[in-house]
């Protein structure tokens, strides 16, 4: 039988992955601890990178357009 449950937690205050692989993320005094599969983990950094690229550029073009802009009215 499969269970499953969606929950909706505050912001990520810690985490840790233990030397066994086992994840626990803490959300103030809420917790989750959960194993993954080496290519299950993969996958979540491979995902977690991605999304932090994504940031980055965006950041990085944003910036490029301010300077452009302040540029122009120099």
């Amino acid at each position: 039988m499969k269970v499953s449950q969606h929950i909706t937690a505050g912001s990520l205050t810690s985490y840790w992955i233990g030397y066994d692989g086992r994840i626990q993320l803490t959300f103030g005094s809420d917790e989750v601890t959960f194993d993954l599969p080496e290519n299950q983990l993969r996958s979540l950094s491979k995902r977690l990178n991605e999304k932090v690229q994504e940031i980055e550029d965006k950041r990085a073009a944003e910036l490029a357009d301010a300077i452009e802009e302040l540029q122009e009215l120099g």
